[in-house]
């Protein structure tokens, strides 16, 4: 008995149990409930969703009444989901715990909407409303889903293991029978009933999930459909409109006036220039005016000079009709209106308005411009040419007439003393006094810089034209003045005749005068030489001296000659200076003052320039290292930057240590601006070399030169050399130099000393050094070392040259 007693005990523990496995099915089939709920409530948000997207877009089997069925089943379906089970499911999971307050809030605000879907922006505003809320519904309806499958799974799982305990439980309490049995029966008819249902439900939960995808992506093809022709609509609204404002913009802001008339020679359109152009307002030329009494009034308020009106009241309504394009120009001195027509298809016509007057003075200024000096306003090198081939056609037989090229005399001392406005007001002032000189039929030109040519037409003879050379430099003899400073120049004057025997074309007749030119300059200045057929002689042999002058450095034509320099205390050789010779192929030994002015023009200079102070560096490395070689400087060297790279370069080259080299630098190389000047003699010195002032005393401001430049010496010119013997002015000159340079801590250098009484004069200044033909010339390399070895130039070997 205790036995079956054990076991109904255990029955009935068995089946307490049992009954608490129903009631945890119960519970877990309310939990499917909410899952289904879910899906139902995101699939009506879709409906709505979807049947106010296709009524907005006028698709069939949308109407007002179904949108507003389906939002009163979804207002239904938010009061199930607001249930206390469903909102303590999802109060468990914080990814979705705010979706139903969205969604409550979202269909108070569609609610005044659905009932109005006539509304304007009603529909996509329900739209808009909803869609945010589908991604959330559809989060809720899958964590329900797989909450849902996992209850499920795990359901069947325990009914598995019910299902063996109830089977062990049979076997062993076979006595008990029946009641265990029919509670056993009706468990498992109760488990597989709820495993119908959740099948019925999963599959539910499948089709509303394919429905709720399909009605989402209906949603968003019809979202981009809408949104698609929305872009249109705007983009051509935007297109017209910038099409509106560039057509006006384009339109007032024309430079030129716009008036556009249709075939009955009514106005159609005009632009802002016209009525400015006009004097009118936009009452004056309102659509539909007629033309002609548009222009009338444009002429009877006289803001257009009385011809340009009545020209434009004659031609323009007269373009009605017109089947070709018409320009015309409408003008006096005081206004020019050009007007441009163009015929268009209805018979209508348009056509420009432009104020030219500007232009034409411009044009005529630029003319002016083009064929004068901008300084002197005298007929320029071009008009020149014009004038003179015209003079040259009109000859008569048996006359002739007078070509005058004149330059300024020291125009350039002038320009870079005084600087380049007192040039100006010179070559102004000159240009002037040419006008006075010339007679009324004569023309006076300006070739530029300070070249300037005349036409003497019709001379009785050539007594008139040296006449007329006499006065020209006579005039331009009488002193300038430039604020309050007298400036003094001159005018030298080549002159061509042109005869019938003679030269009877522009090329010849300036290339005549040119060469006279040349000549009356080499012969003093300041004067004037007719054109002689021996003139061009001398202009060959210096085109050929310029012309082998370029191949002498590379054919080895050039050399250097030296000349000793001794101190005049001692007797001491002190330095050298180096002078360079040409020995040409045919011509022999070309003189300095033949080739050095031609390389200083055609700025060979710079490469010979180099080549010398090359030269003459490697050569003094051969000399005592008390010796010193002087090199000269062309002013054209002296102007180049490159001439301390190029100093610099040489003493790397031969090793000749900087103190050993003198550069010589005449008074024209300092004709510049005075900075520059100042910057290059720092720069040469800051390499180690000493800088002397050559050829001292015959320049233009020689003593300014002392005070504003870094020199270590001076040289006193020849000039004043040679002429201490008689002039006592020359003795008064060269004392004071030499006490100058002392008192300014310069060395002085006594240049061509021919005389013993030269040198005993200039010993007793003071002066330092010695240099001259008493002492030796210029001599070949060759010949100095020879000299230093045999000790020539010791001072006991020229006791009798006063040392």
């Amino acid at each position: 008995m205790a036995g079956v007693l054990v076991c109904f005990a255990m029955a009935a523990a068995a089946t307490s149990y049992l009954v608490l496995q129903q009631t945890a099915a119960a519970h877990r089939l309310a939990s499917y409930n909410l899952a289904f709920d879910a899906s139902q409530g995101a699939a009506e948000v879709m409906r709505v969703e979807t049947t106010a997207a296709r009524l907005s877009m006028g698709l069939p089997g949308a109407s007002r009444g179904l949108l507003r069925l389906r939002f009163a089943i979804l207002q239904n379906r938010i009061t199930v989901l607001n249930r206390t089970e469903f909102t303590n499911f999802i109060a468990g999971h914080p990814e979705v715990a705010d979706i139903l307050p969205r969604l409550s809030v979202a269909v108070q605000q569609i609610a005044p909407l659905v009932e109005r879907p006539d509304q304007t922006g009603a529909l996509p505003s329900i739209v808009e409303t909803l869609q945010p809320l589908e991604p959330s519904l559809v989060e809720l309806m899958s964590l329900t889903a797989n909450t849902v499958g996992d209850n499920i799974e795990a359901g069947e799982s325990r009914l598995q293991w019910l299902h063996s305990i109830s089977a062990a439980v049979t076997g062993i309490l076979i006595v008990l029978g029946i009641v265990l049995i029919v509670i056993l029966l009706r468990d498992n008819r109760l488990m597989a009933e709820n495993y119908r249902r959740l099948s019925r439900m999963t599959d539910e939960l499948q089709r509303t999930g394919s429905q709720l995808s399909s009605a989402h992506g209906a949603i968003a093809k019809a979202n981009e459909e809408l949104n698609a022709q929305n872009a249109v609509l705007r983009s051509r609204d935007q297109d017209l409109a910038v099409q509106n404002a560039r057509f006006d913009a384009a339109l007032n802001n024309m430079s030129q006036g716009l008036l556009m008339a249709d075939g009955a020679g009514q106005v159609i359109v005009c632009n802002n220039r016209f009525l400015e152009l006009f004097g009118l307002d936009w009452l004056d030329a309102p659509p539909g005016r007629n033309i002609g009494a548009l222009f009338a009034q444009v002429a009877e308020r006289g803001l257009v000079p009385p011809v340009v009106g009545r020209v434009l009241l004659d031609r323009v309504p007269g373009l009605t009709g017109q089947s070709e394009p018409i320009a015309f120009l409408a003008e006096t001195e005081q206004q020019a209106i050009k007007v441009g027509h163009k015929p268009m298809l209805d018979g209508g016509w348009v056509a420009t308005f432009e104020d030219i007057t500007v232009q034409r003075r411009a044009d005529a200024q630029t003319e002016h411009l083009a064929h004068h000096d901008t300084l002197t306003d005298l007929p320029n090198r071009l008009m020149f040419g014009q004038s003179l081939q015209t003079t040259l056609n009109h000859r008569a037989a048996g006359s002739f007439f007078a070509l005058l090229l004149l330059d300024l005399d020291d125009f350039k001392d002038v320009n870079d003393t005084l600087g380049h406005i007192a040039g100006d007001t010179l070559l102004v002032a000159a240009a002037e006094r040419l006008r006075r000189c010339i007679g009324p039929e004569d023309s006076v030109a300006r070739l530029g810089g300070d070249e300037f040519a005349i036409i003497q037409t019709g001379p009785r003879g050539i007594a008139e034209t040296e006449e007329l050379a006499r006065r020209i430099v006579a005039t331009i003899a009488e002193p300038f003045y430039f604020e309050g400073q007298r400036v003094a120049a001159g005018a030298s004057i080549g002159i061509a005749l042109c005869t019938d025997n003679g030269m009877n074309d522009p090329e010849s007749l300036l290339r005549s005068a040119d060469m006279a030119l040349y000549r009356a300059k080499a012969e003093g200045r300041s004067t004037w030489r007719f054109f002689a057929p021996e003139m061009e002689e001398v202009v060959r042999v210096r085109s050929a001296i310029a012309s082998d002058l370029r191949s002498a450095l590379d054919r080895q034509e050039l050399e250097l000659v030296y000349q000793p320099i001794f101190a005049f205390e001692t007797g001491r050789l002190r330095q050298f200076e180096a002078l360079m010779r040409w020995r040409h192929p045919t011509m022999g030994y070309v003189t300095p003052d033949r080739f050095i002015p031609v390389a200083e023009e055609t700025r060979l200079i710079l490469p010979m320039g180099e080549w010398v102070i090359g030269e003459a560096c490697r050569t003094a490395m051969n000399w005592p290292e008390d010796v010193r070689i002087a090199v000269n400087l062309s002013p054209v060297q002296f102007r180049s930057l490159q001439l301390p790279r190029v100093v610099e370069a040489a003493l790397a080259r031969s090793g000749l240590a900087a103190q050993r080299l003198e550069l010589e630098v005449t008074e024209s190389a300092l004709l510049q601006d005075g900075d520059d000047v100042r910057a290059m003699l720092r720069e040469l010195r800051a390499l180690g070399v000493t800088v002397a002032l050559d050829d001292f005393g015959t320049g233009y401001a020689s003593l300014g030169y002392l005070q504003k430049f870094p020199f270590d010496k001076i040289k006193i010119d020849r000039s004043f050399v040679s002429q201490i013997e008689t002039r006592a002015d020359s003795v008064a000159i060269v004392e004071s130099v030499v006490r100058l340079g002392a008192k300014l801590g310069m060395m002085t250098t006594a240049e061509g000393i021919e005389t013993r009484e030269q040198f005993e004069i200039l010993r007793s200044f003071g002066c330092d050094l010695a240099q001259g033909y008493l002492f030796d010339r210029p001599q070949s390399f060759a010949t100095i070392q020879r000299k230093i070895a045999e000790g020539l130039y010791n001072p006991a070997a020229r006791e009798g040259m006063g040392f």
